[in-house]
């Protein structure tokens, strides 16, 4: 699991807004923020897809998950 910290940082690496994220894992922005903050924690789907923004280290990029 994703500390909200990572999840952050995930985030601010790719130089994604909250709604860029929240489209690219179709979740609303506020459930971003949410797990930003400890409040929410992502399904295991969302994690999976999290991870492998983590482990690919890129920026500012044009995502797809298929």
């Amino acid at each position: 699991m994703l500390t909200p910290a990572e999840i952050r940082e995930i985030r601010e690496h790719t130089e994604m807004t909250h709604v860029q994220m929240a489209q690219l894992l179709r979740v609303r922005p506020a459930d971003v923020k949410a797990w930003e903050n400890g409040v929410l924690e992502p399904d295991t789907d969302q994690v999976a897809k999290l991870e492998r923004l983590q482990l690919s280290q890129a920026r500012k990029m044009r995502f797809k998950f298929n």
